[in-house]
């Protein structure tokens, strides 16, 4: 049995907007699973229909057998932290987690044992008197996991959980989820940031309501883009450079970037360097990696994740 499936998930909105087109898959056994997709591909829908919030056209949900729209007891299998943390201010960490636990029914000696355990696992027990109001925003992140797993959910859910968090607060909380595959428990979190779906175990890549690839990292880098090497360059006439290459003007940070994918690197990029040479201007920078989740996400799309396109 399948610890978490969707099958032929549809979502229509009044005025006919049509916001997921019958997704489906299924999570066979504990793993940390990203749903990764700019705005507005369905993430956000998707997750609300699998906790019970939003319900969906058609198809059905399934937490270990467990329909959370027929069967109440399913959603008490999930913890969910949206992006809108349902945080209280102006109560103490401790008094958050407490407030979580008696909405699930679960006695208070329990609760504080738990609460106790929670705070220890992501490093919030000297936080523990502290307003939530005054946490820092990894702190605050910290707290809305902690909060999502005061009744010991099966499946850990959560929307966008590092936006706006620095990259190496974002490192961490990766490694944080990670530990909580290692206790056994499904997690499946949304993203538009291709590093976080690098980090994971199996990345689900939607795009406009649909699922339009799935696999390891590196099994969607092998299959959408082969052995392929991305080369970028940073020159102060990017479009020039952009037109004579054939490459991607690309958006990234402040700077425009000239994206190129190359199949054999080895052999095909002193030639490109001698085209760039040849044009005569300058460049201040060549970058040389492998393929990220951003460029398979382009590759299979045509469009950016994180960055803006500005031409090309």
């Amino acid at each position: 049995m399948p610890l978490l499936s969707v099958e032929g998930l549809r979502k229509v909105y009044s005025g006919g907007v049509e916001a997921l087109k019958g997704v489906s898959f299924s999570i066979e056994e504990p793993s940390l699973t990203a749903l990764l997709g700019p705005n507005g591909a369905g993430k956000t829908t998707l997750l609300n229909i699998i906790v019970g919030v939003t319900p969906p056209t058609s198809g059905r949900v399934s937490v270990l057998g467990r329909d959370p729209w027929r069967d109440r007891r399913a959603r008490a299998l999930i913890g969910f932290v949206p992006q809108e943390e349902g945080i209280l201010r102006m109560r103490t960490v401790e008094e958050n987690l407490l407030t979580m636990a008696a909405l699930y029914d679960v006695p208070i000696s329990e609760a504080r044992r738990r609460a106790r355990e929670v705070m220890e696992y992501l490093g919030l027990t000297e936080y523990r008197r502290r307003l939530a109001a005054k946490l820092s925003g990894g702190l605050k992140r910290r707290l809305a996991v902690a909060m999502a797993l005061m009744h010991d959910p099966k499946v850990l859910i959560l929307d966008e959980p590092t936006t706006g968090l620095d990259p190496g607060a974002r490192v961490s909380f990766i490694k944080l989820l990670k530990g909580f595959v290692r206790d056994g428990k499904v997690v499946l979190l949304s993203t538009h940031i291709g590093e976080d779906a690098e980090a994971c175990d199996d990345v689900i890549v939607m795009h406009r309501g649909e699922v339009v690839a799935r696999g390891a990292p590196d099994e969607l880098r092998r299959r959408v883009l082969g052995l392929k090497t991305v080369v970028e360059l940073i020159t102060s006439k990017p479009g020039v450079v952009a037109e004579v290459l054939k490459g991607e003007l690309v958006r990234v940070g402040t700077s425009e970037v000239v994206r190129v994918l190359l199949e054999d690197a080895e052999r095909e990029l002193p030639n490109l360097m001698s085209r760039v040479v040849g044009l005569g201007v300058p460049i201040d920078e060549v970058r040389i990696r492998k393929p990220s989740m951003s460029d398979v996400f382009m590759a299979l799309t045509g469009q950016l994740l994180e960055e803006e396109v500005v031409g090309g």
